[in-house]
């Protein structure tokens, strides 16, 4: 994950397990873009719970109706431009209602990709409140997990669920314009050339040529699917790479100067303040945060 935009101190992610049904809230500081690829036993419904119109998911816009759904080993790219708070319940297969037929779906092609779903309204309302309800129970009760009342809303959990997988024909958005499969392809090849030149200098050039597009398509690509272009990408991973190097460093022995020219930063100051905007601290008070960790010595 990467993370963008901060505007509050504000990070939390409320976890509820209800018979094999997995509820995540989070609560979120600022914007990011989340990358990953779902567990092949299963479907991972997404929806945001403020600023849908901010997110999108595998380059797709969200909207208040909204909700992403990630079919079992899904590559999945997850973005939001601003703070936010979010929910997300992961199904195991073997446990959504058989009305939802999971042995016919999980022959579809589609069940393998992250597709955005438009619910009616009412639809989306259950989901949100239910998975509000479920979190705050669990909150105020502490038995609350292993009583009968979480078997009772795990079933109706999988049932809301079922029915919502059930309107993926009826209310999926496609994006209008250019098919998104070229401007996937643009992303893929991007990845690869980031991974393959790991810990080297990579410009915007170098992936318009790895992805054989112009600059401006490639900026179009990143744009639809991260939501920031290719400029801002790099420079959330120069920044992201850059505090794990700072947080590893011996504050004995290192220096921010040293470390952030190993990164190809070379103009200490503005990458100091662009650190500070991001991780509200300074570089340098990231690597000298080492000092204050105690060291155990070996029995």
């Amino acid at each position: 994950m990467l993370i963008q935009n901060p505007k509050r101190p504000r990070w939390s992610v409320s976890y509820l397990d209800l018979a094999r049904v997995h509820i995540q809230v989070g609560r979120e500081g600022s914007g990011n873009i989340t990358e990953g690829q779902t567990l092949p036993d299963g479907h991972l419904l997404f929806m945001p719970l403020t600023h849908p119109e901010a997110h999108s998911a595998n380059g797709v816009a969200l909207d208040d109706v909204s909700m992403a759904i990630l079919g079992p080993g899904c590559d999945f790219c997850l973005a939001s431009r601003i703070e936010h708070d979010w929910c997300s319940i992961f199904i195991p297969t073997l446990e959504l209602d058989r009305r939802c037929d999971p042995e016919e779906a999980s022959s579809d092609s589609e069940d393998m990709t992250c597709r955005v779903t438009r619910l009616d309204r009412q639809l989306a309302h259950r989901f949100r409140t239910s998975v509000a309800e479920l979190v705050a129970s669990a909150a105020e009760y502490p038995h609350f997990e292993s009583s009968l009342a979480s078997t009772v809303a795990a079933t109706e959990l999988r049932e809301l669920s079922s029915e919502i997988l059930g309107q993926r024909q009826a209310g999926e958005v496609h994006p209008v314009g250019r098919p998104k499969v070229p401007r996937r392809e643009i992303i893929r090849r991007s990845h690869e050339l980031l991974e393959a030149r790991s810990g080297l200098h990579v410009g915007i050039a170098d992936l318009a040529a790895a992805a054989e597009a112009s600059e401006r398509t490639l900026r179009t690509a990143f744009k639809e699917h991260y939501g920031v272009g290719p400029a801002r990408y790099l420079q959330l991973r120069t920044l992201h790479r850059a505090r794990r190097a700072l947080r590893a460093a011996d504050p004995e022995e290192a220096t921010v100067a040293l470390v952030l020219l190993e990164h190809g930063e070379w103009q200490i100051g503005r990458f100091a303040a662009r650190y500070r905007r991001l991780f509200g601290e300074l570089p340098s008070e990231t690597l000298r945060a080492r000092r204050h960790v105690v060291q155990v010595p070996a029995a």
